[in-house]
């Protein structure tokens, strides 16, 4: 099966981090980064301008947080699949997170838990596209 390209939001109110994202996911030939947004609510918009199929997010954000928007999407937009990300590794954020049906991974270990987050979501076929 071919991978399906894989739009995809990049939600931090850090720019650098955003610029440190975008690098780390250009290494994946199956996901588009059609937006970035530095606030939950700026996020709500890309996402009602053009739908993605992922978003990774930060759980900590001035006004409404990562978790809370994840609700708002589950809610409105139940096809979205959201990988919530955070500096504080914090088992209230993980249990959260899963209530919601969602993938976790703390900063710290961004680098090796992306990669092999995204391949198991290929791996299942949940990325894939019928021939």
């Amino acid at each position: 099966m071919a991978k399906k390209m894989l739009n995809t939001i990049i939600l931090d109110d850090n720019a650098a981090f955003r610029e440190f994202l975008r690098g780390l996911l250009s290494k994946f030939d199956f996901i588009s980064i059609i937006a970035e947004a530095d606030s939950a609510e700026k996020a709500l918009v890309e996402v009602e301008k053009e739908t993605p199929d992922l978003m990774i997010a930060d759980i900590r954000l001035p006004g409404m947080g990562g978790i809370e928007m994840a609700g708002v999407l589950k809610e409105r937009f139940p096809g979205i699949r959201v990988i919530l990300i955070t500096l504080h590794d914090d088992d209230r954020y993980r249990v959260e997170a899963h209530r919601l049906g969602f993938s976790y991974i703390p900063k710290s270990s961004l680098i090796e838990d992306l990669p092999l987050m995204l391949e198991k979501l290929v791996e299942k076929n949940l990325l894939s596209k019928p021939n």
